[in-house]
């Protein structure tokens, strides 16, 4: 019952990530279709207005989303908060350690191993 539950929410926020995209879609034409209305805005009686209008809105959403990314880093921030949360790859961090932990002692008993040799190698060439 749990799995389902989890996948039915996959499914709704999934859903609800497209539906951003159509909701977006009628909010310009809504926008674009009452600004018509006024004579400021008298060349957006031609076929063409809608695009001009998403293409300036893609614009936008790739401009805020590129200053997001590079230097506000919120994208990295937020990601590293998930993966603190999420309890796999908490287990993946902890071996990560684990394994870098024995690395390090091996490598020390490496380095401790190679000075005998040198000490015994200068005894015998003596």
């Amino acid at each position: 019952m749990k799995e389902f539950l989890i996948k039915t929410k996959i499914v709704f926020d999934r859903g609800k990530y497209w539906l951003g995209y159509v909701t977006f879609l009628m909010m310009a034409f809504v926008t674009v279709t009452s600004m018509k209305e006024y004579a400021y805005f008298e060349f957006l009686r031609g076929g063409y207005w809608l695009v001009i209008v998403i293409g300036a809105a893609l614009g936008g959403m790739l401009l805020l989303g590129y200053i997001e990314l590079k230097h506000l880093k919120t994208y990295q921030k937020e990601i590293e908060v998930l993966s603190k949360i999420n309890p796999i790859q908490q287990k993946v961090f902890e071996n990560h350690d684990k394994i870098l932990n024995k690395l390090s002692e091996l490598e020390s008993k490496v380095d401790e191993l190679s000075g005998k040799k040198k000490e015994v190698i200068k005894k015998i060439n003596q």
